[in-house]
């Protein structure tokens, strides 16, 4: 699998899993989960600012960057337990 611009992170995470010849993604998509998890919960204001200079070079994007992030941190606060502050500067 090469490089590619727009590639969802896991899928191309389980797509190489495949291709290297894994019997289950099992265990490789459970750690990188909870490594994930572990990130998002250890985040601070400064990263989620350094995150959003560096991606959204337009206002219309990071307001939709804001929206976006805020949707998966409230997911991630409601179904995996992973408690921030963050969401309220989003």
């Amino acid at each position: 699998m090469g490089k590619r611009n727009k590639v969802h992170f896991l899928a191309a995470y389980t797509e190489y899993l495949l291709d290297q010849g894994i019997k289950s993604e099992y265990y490789y998509l459970g750690d990188a989960s909870r490594f994930a998890r572990f990130l998002l919960a250890n985040a601070t204001e400064e990263d989620l600012n350094s995150f959003l200079s560096m991606s959204a070079s337009k206002p219309t994007y990071e307001k939709r960057l804001r929206k976006t992030l805020k949707k998966f941190y409230q997911f991630a606060d409601e179904h995996l337990g992973v408690n921030t502050e963050l969401i309220n500067f989003l």
